[in-house]
């Protein structure tokens, strides 16, 4: 234990906005330090609103306690944490960035000034970070990759997964079981496409049986509306309630994303009891070991066949949910809080010993 706590500050406006797994990974931290690291960690939210003061119950309300909120630029602090996939401003003295994934770098949008802001806050947290964490070990290949940031100036550390909710039952009134499940915002990399033309291609005794429902944030995108014959229910972004229900209530979870820096909807899936069926791409596999029913990325016959053995073979599925159970319940928030906490320790302590 330090001999006072660590003062940190984190970069947290986006608290009121991102629902992602990134929202999810920087609320979960904030809140396992709240309740268990308060010896260790003195936390200052940082925003940049000229008076962080009218906002300060509604950041609050997000991490479940209070602390203090100050505006963007105070400098009273051992190192700032950055959670949101890099940096959109540059503090001074230490600063520690999570990187989740280089998906700009990866997909590069057509339009210059799109992609220049989107790449911007990651080449800046490759120019300006301490240190920077990463998600997976793929996660710390892709930041060496595209943003040529040494790999010893790069940790990994798992995310982790909530437990399921009792009793997580009243899914939708659109939702009609059986069904199989995908959770993803509109994004091509996320694979939809895939999953829309696997499930096209089903015998007909299983299409006709089966309901898809979709749950993203801008979903249907591009790869909607469902081809003719496959039943199809987009719910957009649910809360967490009703997600838990959606993953509880599944006959199947399907993770066709051929694009990951963690892939946390598996850890959600496999947590809740759905058998997974996961595409063998980037950090997937890292994250759900034997765990998951695997097929190429982007091959929708293969696909296809995998969801098929799945319905059909309700042994294969049984052994699905007992080694997802398994497998989640290696990845707890609280034991990546932790090592996140002894990270920003560590590069305190190498910091000052390098001064001496």
């Amino acid at each position: 234990m330090n001999a006072r706590p660590l003062r940190v500050g984190v970069d947290a406006r986006k608290l009121l906005d991102d629902y992602r797994g990134i929202g999810r990974y920087a609320r979960s931290l904030l809140r396992c330090w709240m309740r268990d690291a308060r010896d260790e960690l003195a936390l200052t939210l940082l925003v940049p609103d000229l008076f962080p003061g009218l906002i300060a119950e509604r950041l609050h309300a997000e991490i479940g306690g209070q602390v203090p909120v100050a505006r963007t630029g105070t400098n009273s602090f051992d190192l700032v944490w950055y959670p949101w996939n890099g940096m959109t401003w540059v503090a001074r003295g230490m600063k520690i960035a999570s990187v989740h994934d280089c998906w700009p770098f990866v997909s590069p949008a057509a339009n210059e000034a799109i992609k220049n802001n989107e790449q911007r806050p990651f080449l800046t947290t490759a120019a300006n970070a301490d240190l920077i964490i990463a998600d997976s070990e793929f996660g710390r290949s892709e930041i060496v990759r595209h943003l040529g940031v040494a790999r010893e100036k790069i940790a990994v550390i798992p995310l982790g997964v909530d437990p399921p909710r009792p009793a997580a039952t009243g899914t939708n009134d659109r939702v009609e079981a059986p069904y199989l499940l995908f959770v993803g915002q509109a994004e091509s990399r996320k694979g939809l496409g895939t999953l829309l033309a696997a499930i096209a291609t089903l015998p007909e005794r299983i299409r006709s049986s089966y309901q898809l429902v979709v749950v993203g944030k801008g979903q249907p995108g591009a790869d909607g509306p469902a081809p003719a014959g496959v039943r199809a229910e987009f719910l957009g972004r649910v809360d967490d309630v009703q997600l838990d229900a959606l993953y509880a209530g599944a006959t199947a979870f399907v993770f066709p994303s051929w694009y990951e820096g963690f892939g946390l909807p598996v850890l959600e899936a496999m947590a809740r009891g759905a058998p997974v069926i996961a595409a063998d791409a980037a950090s997937i596999p890292e994250v759900a070991g034997d765990a998951a029913l695997y097929f190429p990325a982007y091959d929708a016959a293969a696909l296809s066949q995998a969801i098929a053995r799945v319905l059909e073979d309700e042994a294969l599925a049984q052994r699905l949910v007992a080694a997802g159970h398994a497998r989640a319940a290696e990845f707890t928030w609280q034991r990546c809080a932790d090592a996140t906490r002894e990270c920003f320790e560590t590069a305190i302590r190498t910091t000052q010993l390098a001064q001496h």
